[in-house]
C-alpha cells in the first residue's frame, strides 16, 4: 500500500470537476504492479540503501501493494466506473522474481483478471509455457531490464527478451510490454535496431511500448518513436506519461487503436506530479523524498495524485487532436484497444 494514502474532498473535487464527463465509463488499466512483503529478498534494515534509488526501490513508501490495494483504491479515485485490471510482478533485483510471478499468477487466476509473466534473463520459457498458455488469465510477457544481470541502462533488448521468450510469444501471438532500455532510450541507435529486427523477425508478438519509449518529456518523444508508427504490430502505452505534449504527438502520430492506457500503479496513487525541467523528468513529490523534489515548506502545494496528472494530461492532449469527436478515440485508449491485443482471451475475461 501507498504510505498516507488518503481520499478527500479535494480529490473528489478533481474528479468531478475535470474527470467525471469525460472519462469513458469503462476503463481496463493495462499497466500496474503488484507484489507482497514475502517477495522482497531484503530486510527492513536495508531498505534505506536502495530508497535513493527510484521511487520503486523506496520499500518504505510502497513495501508491498497487492491486489486488493489496487483494486481498493482505483475505486476510491474512479468512482461510478467499471474498472478493469491486468496485472504483472515488480522487476527489481531486491524482489524474487519467482515468487513475485506466482503471486501475480495466483491471485489474478483467483480474481479472474489478466496477468503477464516476467521473463528471466537466461531462462528457457518454454520450461513454464505449457502451464502457462493452459492458464485462461495468461496474455503476455512483460519483461525488464533491471532483471539483467548488471541491468539497468546496461542492459539491451535481447537480455531482457531471449530467443525462447520472443519464440514463444511470437508462436502464441503473446502481448509483449516493452520497457526501452538504455540511457538513450528510444534515440539509441541499437535499441531501433534491435526493435527492428524483432519486429520484423517476430511479426505475431503483439508489442507495446511501455511509457511511449519512455517519453516522459517532450524532447524524448519528438522525431523518436516514428520509425515504429507504420507496423501493425506496434502499438505504445501511456503509463504515467504526464505531459500532454508527449501525448499529442503520439495521437497525431499514430491512429487511437495503436494507443493503450496504462497507469503505472501502484506509484500512480501517490501524491506529486511528474515535471520537466531542462528537457529532464523529475517526480516531484509531497512530501521530501531522496529520489524526488518536493517543496521547502510543508503544505506549500496542494498536490493530487500522479493518476490523476495522468488523466489530465491525456484528456488535454485529447481535445487538442480529436476535438468534439474524442468519445471514439478515448474508448479505444481506455479499454477497447487493451482487449483487442488480449485477443480471445481478454474478450472471455472481461466479457
Amino acid at each position: 500500500m501507498i504510505a498516507e494514502f488518503h481520499f478527500d474532498q479535494k480529490d473528489r473535487a478533481v474528479y468531478e470537476r475535470e474527470f467525471a464527463a469525460r472519462l469513458p465509463h469503462r476503463i481496463l488499466d493495462n499497466h500496474i504492479h503488484i507484489w507482497t512483503r514475502e517477495c522482497l529478498t531484503i530486510p527492513r534494515s536495508a531498505y534505506a540503501v536502495y530508497k535513493t534509488y527510484k521511487p520503486w526501490t523506496d520499500y518504505d513508501f510502497m513495501e508491498e501493494f497487492t491486489l486488493e490495494d489496487c483494486e481498493n483504491l482505483a475505486g476510491t479515485i474512479l468512482p461510478d466506473r467499471r474498472l478493469d485490471f491486468s496485472y504483472f510482478g515488480l522487476p527489481f533485483p531486491q524482489i524474487d522474481r519467482e515468487k513475485s510471478n506466482a503471486y501475480v499468477v495466483s491471485h489474478a487466476t483467483a480474481c479472474r483478471r489478466a496477468f503477464y509473466y516476467m521473463p528471466g534473463q537466461f531462462e528457457d520459457v518454454s520450461a513454464v509455457g505449457e502451464s502457462l498458455l493452459q492458464n485462461p488469465y495468461f496474455v503476455g510477457l512483460k519483461p525488464y531490464p533491471d532483471l539483467v544481470q548488471g541491468g539497468g541502462d546496461r542492459a539491451g533488448i535481447y537480455d531482457m527478451l531471449n530467443r525462447s521468450a520472443l519464440e514463444f510469444a511470437d508462436r502464441h501471438d503473446l502481448v509483449v510490454i516493452l520497457h526501452i532500455p538504455r540511457k538513450g532510450r528510444m534515440r539509441d541507435a541499437e535499441n531501433r535496431r534491435e526493435l527492428l529486427e524483432i519486429i520484423r523477425t517476430y511479426p505475431h508478438i503483439r508489442l507495446i511500448i511501455a511509457h511511449v519509449g519512455r517519453a516522459f518529456c517532450y524532447a524524448d518523444v519528438e522525431g523518436t518513436i516514428d520509425f515504429l508508427k507504420d507496423f501493425e504490430n506496434v502499438s505504445f502505452d501511456t503509463a504515467f506519461v504526464q505531459d500532454a505534449d508527449v501525448l499529442a504527438y503520439l495521437m497525431r502520430l499514430v491512429p487511437s487503436e495503436k494507443i493503450v492506457f496504462g497507469s503505472d500503479a501502484p506509484l500512480a496513487y501517490a501524491r506529486g506530479k511528474d515535471v520537466v525541467i531542462n528537457n529532464r523528468h523529475y517526480y516531484a513529490t509531497e512530501h521530501p523524498a531522496p529520489w524526488g523534489i518536493a517543496p521547502a515548506k510543508e503544505g506549500f502545494v496542494d498536490f493530487t495524485y500522479y493518476f490523476y496528472e495522468q488523466l489530465r494530461a491525456l484528456l488535454f492532449a485529447s481535445k487538442s487532436v480529436y476535438g468534439a469527436k474524442e468519445e471514439r478515440h478515448l474508448e479505444n485508449i481506455f479499454y477497447r484497444n487493451a482487449l483487442r491485443l488480449m485477443g480471445e482471451k481478454g474478450e472471455k475475461i472481461y466479457a
